[in-house]
């Protein structure tokens, strides 16, 4: 499927948003949204990877919020929900999980955020 710009802003935000969660985002959560980016979302001339790495670069530079992140891509998900294949969704949540894991397992903050896109996607 081809994404739009918008969309790939979109992951840069959910991912931000699981990454900062605890006001941190680390080296191995950097990483992790690189592997799972080039692996389910970067597509032939790498313009969709580009784009989450830009609007990453972006929220880091704003010092946006966890919070700010999630209702971004809250927002745009509820706007665009047939983009959302289960498929998609799957890889979401995967790549959700991934970041969070991705230093010492999952604490209290990342967790929550976590809970929250269970119930955004109706999966809770």
């Amino acid at each position: 499927m081809n994404f739009t710009e918008e969309f790939y802003e979109g992951l840069a935000n959910l991912f931000y948003a699981v990454s900062m969660a605890d006001k941190n985002m680390t080296v191995e959560e950097k990483k992790s949204i690189v592997k799972r980016v080039e692996k389910n979302w970067s597509n032939s001339n790498k313009s969709g990877s580009e784009q989450v790495y830009e609007t990453l670069r972006s929220l880091i530079k704003d010092k946006s919020s966890s919070e700010e992140a999630y209702e971004n891509f809250k927002n745009y998900y509820l706007t665009h929900q047939e983009e959302f294949s289960k498929d998609v969704i799957h890889d979401l949540l995967v790549a959700a999980h991934e970041i969070s894991n991705s230093t010492a397992g999952k604490n209290k903050s990342e967790l929550i955020i976590l809970a929250k896109l269970y119930k955004l996607f109706k999966l809770a």
